[in-house]
């Protein structure tokens, strides 16, 4: 009787401690549905920030492509868009990184060294669905997207991949950040505007 009233106000005292874990839990993961389309996006808490641990797939009115004009690399590794098409391509609620989203995502992940192989092993998508196509098998992570250059040639899917920033350094050259596979680092890069690269968003404040 009495250890039982013992372990009756043992469990009251320590309820609200294991109710605060659940919602902290809850609030530092999820799923985004895009209401545009659809589509869910697994997201994240890293450091003060949520961010979709998936690239985004939405159909973009214009400068958006599947990898090698196929909508089925599209399904694993979303689509790849101009740093133009990338400005507007987030849901509401989210927005495009900007340079200063990237660097406080690398420093709450240890660092450049060390932030583009946690980010990878983070994709929900990298441990739930295996690739299947022939030119990459195996459990890969959606960062490593491949790229469209500016002459309309596509290469690197499943090699590495990049995701514009909203920053500019020129009329015609937009800031990004590149991923390889196998590589513990996180590269920050600009290339022209008219190369397509992945969206990864993040949650407005």
């Amino acid at each position: 009787m009495i250890r039982s009233l013992l372990q009756k106000r043992l469990w009251l005292a320590l309820a609200p401690c294991f109710l605060f874990a659940s919602l902290m839990n809850a609030q530092d993961q999820g799923v985004y549905k895009d209401l545009r389309d659809g589509c869910e996006y697994p997201w994240s808490k890293i450091g003060k920030q949520a961010w979709m641990t998936r690239n985004l797939n939405f159909k973009a009115q214009s400068e958006c492509w599947n990898y090698n004009d196929d909508s089925t690399n599209s399904a694993h590794f979303g689509r790849l868009y101009s740093w133009k098409a990338a400005q507007a391509a987030c849901p509401k609620g989210w927005r495009l990184p900007t340079d200063k989203d990237w660097n406080a995502l690398t420093q709450s992940l240890g660092g450049s060294g060390a932030a583009g192989e946690k980010l990878q092993k983070m994709d929900t998508i990298d441990k739930t669905k295996v690739v299947t196509m022939a030119s990459v098998k195996g459990t890969i992570s959606t960062l490593l997207a491949g790229v469209r250059h500016p002459d309309g040639n596509y290469t690197g899917i499943g090699v590495w991949g990049g995701c514009w920033s909203s920053g500019k350094v020129s009329d015609s050259v937009g800031s990004n950040v590149l991923f390889a596979k196998s590589a513990k680092d996180i590269v920050v890069g600009s290339n022209d505007k008219r190369t397509g690269f992945s969206v990864r968003c993040v949650r407005n404040k």
